[in-house]
Formats: structure tokens, C-alpha cells, sequence
């Protein structure tokens, strides 16, 4: 079998249950726009990807972002719309393989200017992240029946200087489908103060990403933050595992094991791993196999991984998350797809059910 290999094939002798149900799917694509190779989606009249509506009815977004900003320059722009957004991933002329986690098929020239345009949002929005409006997310929802998402701001270190967190809550609120996880940088002098403020005014739950903030979850600092949400009810989610696109001096901070302390000793908290741990998924089955208040978020997770985690029993604790803007909703999907073939209901409570019954314990409605 020459490299364009098939998905399922490799995981059918690597994995359990799950394995059994395998279907032959291309992984080797020329670019994004040839997902409509599967059945999964199919082209409406202005020639966009779109999910079959017999696919799924609906679908929870754990894990997007609008636009950010630092400083208090280059606020993002609410009401704008444009006929598309500018994704860090190129939606064209890229290959992808989906066998692997998503920014692995980032090209150095690709990857430079995804870090470049990361790193510019913050201080100008007259690049990819003017386009990363709600408008447009909910745009790129609708083409996927994606009916509810969770957007995460992210708190940059000097947290006086960066206001996203007041951002996404006005956008949750002028777009009732999005639900806020707000940031709180743990160093912050006024931490408790706005935590307990943003949870008066909207918060759904916390965002915490080590590798931007320098931090890490075993930090003390960082743990009186996830005690004081796990007392208000508000779930955490962190990123997790380092990113092949990453700069390498920030590869240190989401390593799984400096979640085994936190996780461990504060029990009423909810962690939310993003990203399924990246390349250390394993470490993370086996951190939520022992803990039961370890979600996983899947976003850029591909099958073989995804269907370890649901031989290993974490099928109520599996949540799809596409992080958009870095990826358009459709590539994210299509991984959960694959790996949910041939088992529906799985397939629902990845998709929403997991969600909805998460957001339930802590009083929110989808």
C-alpha cells in the first residue's frame, strides 16, 4: 500500500472495540477543499463545504476564539462580516493528512505565516484576525450545523493590559449561541475580584493556556485559580500538550504531567484538556481513566487517538472542539466522523450529548 493510506486500516489492529467498525477513508489529501471526497459533506449553491444534514441534527463547538487583542489596541470589530475568514490553516493549496494531529500538516511556509499572524493579532486586526469576527464564526457554524460553541479568550501575562474577556462576554451577549469561558492570568493582583465579577456577569467557565500565559497547572497560583472555579462552578479549560508550531521555548508548559497534582487535589474542579494532549493523548487516557473529573476536548485530534479514548471507556467524557479560527470547523469534524463510523450514538454525545450534560451539572442550558 503506497503512502495514501486508508483510515481505520492502521488502527485495526492497534486498538479495541472501536477498531472493529473501521471504514475505508482516504488520509492523504491535496488540500482541505477535497473533504467533499466523503459522504459526510457536500456543496451548496455558492460552491462552500457543508455538512449533510442526515451527518448530525446538531452539534456543540467546545473550543473557538474570536479575535484577541493586547494592550487595548486593535479591538475587534463585533458586527463585522466578510464572504470568508482568512483561517491560520490554509483552506487551499495546503495538503493535509488526516492520520495525524492537525498542525503537523502545516508547511514551514504556511506554519511561519500562521505564527505571524497569531502573534499580530494582537496589536492590529488588518490581518487573518479581522476576519476572526462572531459574524463569520457563526457562518462558518451554519455550514456545519454547529448550533452552540464555547468561545475561550485567553488573558495575556500583564491581565490589566487585556481586555478579551470583557470582549467575549459583549459577544455572547449580542450572539446568545456562543457561551464565554473567560481568562484570568493567575499572577493577576485582582485575581479572586474577577473571576468572581466575570462569573456574576455571564462566565460560563475559565480558559487557562499555559504555553501563552507561562504557567503551568501545578503552579501554586495557577491552582488557587482552578480551586476558586471548581467553588463557583466554573469548569477549566486548559491547552494541553505541546503544538507542532509552537516555538520550542514554550513546549514545556503543557506537559500532562503537571495536571496530575491539581486534578488529583481539587476533585470538585472540572478540567477540560484541550486538544486531547496533542502527541501525548495517552498520558492523557490515562490521567482521565484514574479521574473522573478530567474531560477531553478533541480539537485536532485525528481517529487512532480518538478511538484509544473510547476503547479506554471515556466516551461520556469526550467533547468536539474545532478551534476555530485555526482550522475551519470541517476539518476537525471530519476526524470525529471517521472515528464515530458505524456508532450513532457515540457519534451524538461526542458531538452535543457530552456537552449538554456537562453545562447541565453546573446549571447552564444549550
Amino acid at each position: 500500500m503506497d503512502r495514501r493510506n486508508f483510515l481505520g486500516l492502521s488502527a485495526l489492529f492497534g486498538a479495541g472495540v472501536f477498531s472493529a467498525r473501521a471504514r475505508a477513508f482516504e488520509t492523504l489529501l491535496k488540500d482541505e477543499q477535497e473533504l467533499d471526497k466523503f459522504p459526510y459533506f457536500e456543496r451548496n449553491s455558492k460552491g462552500e463545504l457543508i455538512l449533510r444534514p442526515s451527518v448530525a441534527d446538531r452539534i456543540f463547538d467546545f473550543h473557538t476564539h474570536i479575535g484577541l487583542s493586547f494592550l487595548g489596541l486593535a479591538p475587534l470589530d463585533l458586527e463585522r462580516e466578510d464572504d470568508q475568514a482568512l483561517t491560520y490553516f490554509p483552506q487551499r493549496g495546503n495538503p493535509v493528512d488526516l492520520s495525524t494531529y492537525s498542525a503537523v500538516s502545516f508547511t514551514k511556509e504556511t506554519a511561519k505565516i500562521a505564527q505571524k499572524e497569531s502573534v499580530k493579532q494582537a496589536f492590529s486586526k488588518r490581518g487573518y484576525a479581522g476576519t476572526h469576527t462572531p459574524k463569520n464564526l457563526l457562518k462558518e457554524m451554519d455550514r456545519n450545523r454547529v448550533v452552540k460553541a464555547i468561545l475561550l479568550a485567553i488573558d495575556y501575562p500583564l491581565g490589566a493590559l487585556s481586555r478579551n474577556s470583557r470582549v467575549y462576554l459583549k459577544a455572547a451577549k449580542m450572539y446568545p449561541r456562543f457561551m464565554p469561558f473567560v481568562s484570568v492570568h493567575p499572577y493577576d493582583a485582582m485575581m479572586e475580584r474577577k473571576v468572581r465579577k466575570f462569573r456574576e456577569q455571564g462566565a460560563v467557565g475559565m480558559k487557562i493556556h499555559p504555553p501563552m500565559q507561562f504557567i503551568r497547572a501545578n503552579n501554586h497560583k495557577c491552582m488557587e485559580l482552578t480551586r476558586l472555579c471548581g467553588k463557583l462552578g466554573m469548569p477549566c479549560l486548559f491547552h494541553s500538550g505541546a503544538s507542532d508550531i509552537s516555538p520550542e521555548f514554550q513546549n514545556d508548559y503543557p506537559r500532562i504531567e503537571y495536571f496530575r497534582e491539581p486534578v488529583q487535589e481539587q476533585p470538585e474542579t472540572t478540567f477540560i484538556l484541550g486538544h486531547g494532549g496533542i502527541h501525548f493523548y495517552q498520558e492523557l487516557i490515562e490521567l482521565a481513566r484514574k479521574n473522573r473529573n478530567v474531560y477531553i476536548e478533541l480539537s485536532g485530534q485525528p481517529e487512532k487517538p480518538i478511538r484509544e479514548m473510547l476503547d479506554a471507556g471515556l466516551e461520556d467524557r469526550l467533547l468536539y472542539g474545532s478551534d476555530w479560527p485555526y482550522y475551519t470547523e470541517s476539518l476537525p469534524l471530519v476526524k470525529v466522523l471517521t472515528a464515530t463510523e458505524g456508532a450513532p450514538e457515540t457519534r451524538r454525545k461526542i458531538l452535543f450529548d457530552n456537552a449538554q450534560a456537562l453545562l447541565k451539572k453546573f446549571g447552564v442550558s444549550v
